[in-house]
């Protein structure tokens, strides 16, 4: 009996074992799927940290870019991937690995394209990302984009006519086109065009616009205030005329059609062509219209007295405002619109433009002279006497801050100034500005009046310019001659014949020689007086603009893009997000 209860515990045993065994490899298997599973999450969170670095990258990158921008408007694409073409960075997380490589590129266009590779665990967790931004520079507008601004207002009489051409792309008379555009900007500021002037552009007019004599405009009309065409027949407008107030049109053609927020009165003798396009109402007014009876004053039949062709000018805006202020202008003030006719701040400015004037004297050229400037010195070349040599000073213009002066002086960024009293250029006397064959600017701040009469001549060489800031009265002579070898804007990116005046009151400048000349003047709170037979290349900013005789404007299209002043006069530049894109990372640029 006891043999067989021995036997009975022994099998006990095995079974006991069996299931030991068997739960250890139930265990086993839990704990290998366990470890499977905690290193799926770790894959995981690794994958997630790498994203998420790579996302990092991405958005340091671009906040940086549009801190830069805002900083410096004028920041071209090629300075963006100069200043910002590689960007690296650690991600915040424990650990030093955790970094990431951003890459900014420009695939086309104004695209900015930034490849961010985010990794953590020397790369063994790595992720890829690439994103689209749409770069929109600052409207940096050139003071210098009009043919004629007059900013309080613009007279035109005698022949002289005002178009445009493109020195950047050839000669006048290789590249004449009818973009020469005139305005005023201040005000109720008018624009009375005499005699006959052909305007070969716009005109826009934050006052009247007077159309007399035979002038005709190859352009559209624009006013706030009105529109006012005289007796007088052929072609006034070829283009439309655009009124917020009035038009009364007593004779001639008007090739486009009419719109008026105001009062539309029309004698016999006036038409509106609508030849421009047709399928439009030929007028459309907001306030009375007064029209003779006849079938002139129709279209397809029906009288231009007719309801279709009113509108309610509270309800619709059917043409926009001339544009007369500019809030982001520099010291811009709401108070006092002379300013608006001085984006660039100039004569608020001056006093520092001018610097220490105490030293400054009397700088006279005179029978039988002739002298040389370069930016760095000033000499007699033909004298009766040996008076030495002049070296220009050290001198910091804020309106070069964006395009610096060339002076063959790499290791300084300021500009180098030659400063004087009167100016003054007699008889025959000559004055070269020649910076060699390298190029460069010279620069003159003359504290007084610039003068320059009798026979006499200024010569600025290819690929040299010259730049005068003066605050009293610059006169050039019925002989003076300014001779530029070059029109437009030199290599060094600065306008090859420019003056900037501060002075208050009539008559600042005054151009009434029968020569020629290319210039860009900026004169805002005086009048400019352009008379004589010469014709003015380049480009005219006063407060008013009178032109007569045979003198006339040819704008060079070319001063659209100088860049002129301390920063923006349109707003900020922008980078605006446009979406994620897939690229294989062998696709991507090296990092």
């Amino acid at each position: 009996m006891s043999f067989i209860n021995h036997k009975q515990h022994g099998f006990t045993l095995i079974k006991v074992m069996l299931l030991s065994t068997m739960a250890s490899v139930v265990v086993f298997g839990a704990l290998q799927e366990a470890i499977v599973q905690e290193r799926l999450t770790g894959n995981f969170q690794k994958d997630l940290n790498a994203r998420l670095l790579a996302e990092k990258g991405v958005f340091d990158s671009a906040t940086a870019i549009k801190e830069a921008i805002k900083k410096d408007s004028s920041l071209t694409m090629e300075d963006l991937l100069t200043q910002f073409g590689t960007q690296t960075g650690v991600g915040g997380l424990k650990g030093g690995d955790a970094q990431y490589n951003a890459l900014i590129t420009n695939p086309e266009d104004s695209i900015v394209e930034i490849s961010s590779h985010g990794f953590r665990y020397h790369e063994d967790a790595s992720s890829y990302l690439v994103a689209q931004f749409d770069y929109i520079p600052a409207e940096n507008e050139s003071p210098f984009a009009n043919a004629v601004t007059g900013c309080k207002g613009v007279n035109l009489s005698g022949s002289g006519s005002v178009d445009s051409y493109d020195s950047s792309q050839g000669t006048y008379e290789q590249t004449k086109t009818n973009n020469g555009d005139v305005n005023t900007v201040i005000g109720d500021s008018d624009v009375v065009i005499n005699g006959h002037s052909p305007i070969k552009g716009d005109v826009k007019a934050s006052g009247i616009v007077y159309l007399k004599g035979s002038s005709p405009v190859i352009g559209n009309v624009q006013s706030n205030t009105g529109v006012d065409i005289s007796s007088g027949g052929g072609l006034r407008v070829e283009g439309n005329v655009l009124s917020r107030g009035f038009v009364t049109h007593r004779g001639g053609s008007i090739s486009g059609y009419v719109r008026a927020h105001g009062d539309v009165t029309m004698n016999w003798g006036s038409d509106i062509l609508n030849s421009i396009t047709p399928t439009e109402l030929d007028i459309r007014y907001g306030g009375t219209g007064i029209f003779q009876t006849g079938s002139a004053f129709e279209q397809n039949s029906v009288h231009y007295s007719d309801d279709i062709y009113q509108f309610d000018p509270t309800q619709e805006t059917v043409v926009e405002p001339v544009k007369v202020y500019d809030p982001t202008s520099p010291d811009y003030d709401p108070d006092n619109p002379d300013k608006e006719c001085d984006p660039l701040a100039l004569p608020l400015n001056m006093p520092n433009v001018m610097g220490d004037t105490s030293t400054y004297l009397d700088f006279s050229v005179g029978p039988q002279e002739e002298y040389t400037f370069t930016p760095q010195r000033g000499y007699f070349t033909k004298s009766a006497t040996d008076k030495g040599f002049w070296s220009s000073k050290v001198h910091d213009i804020y309106i070069f801050d964006m395009t610096k002066q060339s002076h063959g002086y790499s290791d300084v960024d300021n500009e180098y100034v030659f400063g004087m009293k009167n100016f003054s250029l007699g008889s025959n006397g000559k004055i070269v500005v020649d910076a060699g064959n390298n190029g460069g600017d010279v620069i003159w701040l003359v504290d007084g009046d610039f003068t320059l009469s009798g026979n006499t001549s200024i010569t600025i060489a290819k690929d040299t310019t010259l730049t005068v800031f003066v605050t009293g009265k610059a006169k050039f002579g019925a002989s003076a001659k300014v001779i530029t070898e070059q029109e437009g804007v030199a290599k060094t990116g600065h306008m090859v014949f420019s003056m900037y005046s501060s002075f208050v009151g009539a008559d600042g400048i005054i151009v009434n020689g029968a020569s020629d000349m290319y210039a860009s003047i900026y004169a805002p709170l005086t009048s400019i007086k352009l008379s004589g037979s010469g014709q003015l290349y380049g480009s005219v900013r006063g407060a008013v603009i009178n032109s007569s005789g045979g003198s006339g404007v040819h704008f060079d299209e070319a001063l659209k893009h100088v860049k002129i002043g301390a920063g923006q006069t349109g707003g900020e530049g922008k980078l605006e997000f446009k979406g994620w894109f897939y690229r294989h990372p062998a696709a991507l640029p090296n990092q």
